[in-house]
């Protein structure tokens, strides 16, 4: 007499439980959702800020592009920059070893603007020393190239009459001396700013001794791009 009771007792423990999982899935389902809206929203917070640092960017080089606009073609007129480049006197000879005869030849270039004031202009320089003792038939004894930034700002002194670059040029293992004590000094300077190009050239003598040999170390602050036949180590005590 009591079983059909017992049954519908059991079955509302059922639904019970039934119901309280499915309660717990929808709180998870509720979660998950939450989690994914405010992965959205910072999401869009994002792309917004992005949008807005874009539109400034955009606004920035609009008014950039306005004022170059403005100067016009002749803008340069308006800025510092190189008329032509200078050999300074003390560009000759080098000792860079302490012994007898010089081991090539240091370059001191001033670039310098329109009223003749020195200019610390970015570039690449471009050193040729020439053996003209053939009259005709100039003869290489080195190539000598700056073309890195870092090494360019190290090359330029600026002092007391000392505004300029310093090139040090060694004499390259394998390649005869000069015979006459003459080297012609050749350089081209390659203004970054412009794109112009500047030369500049002179005669300068050099101390050699009776059967000397080319130094088998190289001068300090020796430019990237020199062309040589290997690595050379640096002179003991040379400055």
């Amino acid at each position: 007499m009591c079983r059909p009771a017992v049954w519908s007792m059991s079955g509302l423990i059922g639904l019970s439980i039934l119901a309280a999982g499915c309660d717990q899935r929808d709180v998870d389902l509720e979660k998950m959702l939450a989690q994914q809206v405010d992965r959205v929203t910072l999401e869009n917070t994002r792309l917004k800020r992005e949008l807005a640092d874009r539109d400034q960017t955009i606004d920035s080089l609009r008014r950039q592009v306005d004022e170059l606009l403005d100067l016009g073609p002749g803008r340069l007129d308006h800025l510092f920059t190189i008329d032509r480049i200078e050999l300074v006197r003390l560009t000759g000879g080098a000792d860079y070893d302490g012994r007898p005869g010089d081991d090539g030849v240091t370059v001191y270039v001033r670039p310098v603007d329109v009223q003749g004031d020195p200019i610390k202009a970015a570039g690449e320089i471009r050193v040729q020393l020439l053996d003209v003792t053939q009259q005709g038939q100039p003869r290489e004894l080195g190539l000598y190239v700056i073309n890195d930034p870092g090494k360019l700002r190290a090359a330029w002194h600026s002092g007391i009459m000392t505004d300029h670059y310093t090139v040090k040029c060694g004499w390259q293992p394998g390649v005869p001396l000069p015979a006459s004590r003459e080297v012609t000094v050749r350089v081209t300077f390659l203004d970054w700013l412009t794109g112009r190009e500047f030369t500049a050239q002179e005669m300068v003598r050099v101390s050699l001794v009776e059967g000397q040999e080319v130094s088998s170390c190289r001068p300090p602050g020796k430019p990237s791009g020199v062309r040589s036949p290997g690595p050379m180590p640096s002179c003991a005590g040379a400055g």
